[in-house]
């Protein structure tokens, strides 16, 4: 983010947003979870952190993962423990500083869309902690800036830079400073394709489930709504029109030990 608010402020801000998260926001390829899945890397649990309204956690659930999902959001945990059941699933109120998990209980960490919410130096030692020796990081982030940019796409583009102050061309994703901390030996990069076919109503909800967009009740939302129904009536097909996504993977190991770390 472009300026980054204090941690209860990011928290409090999900709040009115838990059900346009729900409905609005993509999911993630089945081929990053088929990966992880492969490689192994789901056999010794994962800790699900920020985990929101479940949309990753269920990735990591369809491919045979037992999650412990973290969400310090009441609303957004709410949501998740309504919208995703499993016998391999425990969710927990915490953060990413303070998950609440056993130490040496995980062998993997994820954190979709929700790193750059988090303070990296204690998030990592916290991560090092619930981590078992050799275990993984793996932070993922769907952003449908830099992808091909389809007509719908560019003209998404121009109406979200149209409605944020200060729009930054990689929002969502942490500065090379930020992914060194997080992976001081290194880490390899994944990219998936994951377009999403947006009905006008998903649409809507999409654009309600951004920080950096004016909500329900504001003076701008009208215009944007407006806004994004004229693209919408523009560039529709059948009955939906389609944002190119792509889902960005960072996965590496936290590499130092804890006493080791500023």
């Amino acid at each position: 983010m472009s300026e980054e608010p204090e941690a209860d402020d990011a928290t409090r801000r999900f709040t009115v947003r838990a059900q346009a998260y729900s409905q609005g926001r993509p999911g993630y390829p089945a081929a990053l979870g088929e990966l992880l899945h492969r490689r192994g890397l789901l056999r010794g649990g994962v800790a699900d952190i920020g985990a929101g309204t479940g949309l990753f956690t269920r990735l990591l659930l369809e491919h045979g993962a037992a999650v412990d999902a973290v969400e310090p959001n009441d609303a957004m945990r709410a949501a998740l423990e309504q919208g995703v059941v499993s016998l391999r699933l425990r969710v927990h109120a915490g953060t990413s500083e303070a998950t609440g998990l056993p130490s040496a209980s995980v062998g993997l960490v994820t954190a979709a869309q929700a790193a750059h919410w988090f303070d990296p130096q204690s998030s990592v030692r916290e991560f090092r902690r619930v981590l078992t020796p050799g275990g993984w990081l793996l932070l993922v982030w769907n952003d449908w800036r830099g992808s091909s940019e389809s007509d719908f796409t560019a003209a998404y583009s121009q109406i979200v830079a149209r409605f944020t102050q200060n729009f930054p061309e990689q929002l969502s994703r942490l500065p090379d400073a930020e992914l060194t901390v997080y992976f001081p030996a290194g880490h390899e990069r994944l990219s998936f394709a994951n377009p999403l076919a947006l009905s006008r109503e998903r649409l809507q909800a999409l654009a309600e489930s951004v920080s950096y967009l004016p909500q329900p009740g504001t003076p701008e939302h009208g215009d944007l709504t407006l806004a994004l129904d004229t693209a919408f009536a523009a560039h529709v097909q059948g009955e939906a029109v389609t944002l190119d996504y792509r889902t960005h993977a960072y996965l590496g190991q936290p590499g130092k030990p804890l006493s080791a770390l500023p």
